[in-house]
């Protein structure tokens, strides 16, 4: 009796695909986690900067090194 394709048992290919597949895909979808994280992490770092270079203005103005025509202009600079 001849069964499979044309008289041979390929069974396992069925397998093969599948695994590639979802290794190929676990791949990709981990390339892009990376990427976006990587991303967000920019995001926040230059954002964070930009508030502490707002907030050594604010106590240098505190502190009264610079005056208000100063602080002022370097305030609209840096927003």
């Amino acid at each position: 009796m001849m069964r499979g394709f044309y008289g041979h048992d390929f069974w396992w290919m069925g397998f093969t695909p599948m695994i590639i597949n979802l290794i190929f895909w676990g791949v990709v979808i981990f390339i892009a986690v990376k990427l976006l994280n990587n991303y967000l992490n920019r995001v926040d770092a230059s954002k964070s900067k930009e508030d502490s270079a707002m907030a050594i203005l604010r106590e240098r103005y505190a502190k009264g090194e610079i005056d208000d025509e100063e602080f002022k202009k370097k305030k609209s600079e840096l927003e």
